[in-house]
């Protein structure tokens, strides 16, 4: 029963180590132009409130170029 202390300890005393370790965050992937399109059309139409057919007239003109 001495095992189990002394294995507990251990655990506790690693733990840190796992922590302290920083995650990198993955590489971001450049966006495409129609991507960024997309982006802009997207939160223009959000800013406007648009919803259902307002929305998707707005986006299909957005998308297109003509606004």
């Amino acid at each position: 029963m001495k095992l189990f202390p002394a294995i507990f300890a251990a655990l506790l005393l690693a733990t840190p180590a796992f922590a302290a370790a920083p995650k990198e965050a993955p590489p971001q992937k450049q966006l495409t132009k129609q991507q960024m399109r997309m982006k802009d059309c997207s939160r223009e139409a959000k800013e406007k409130k648009l919803k259902r057919e307002e929305r998707r007239s707005f986006m299909k003109s957005c998308l297109s170029g003509k606004k």
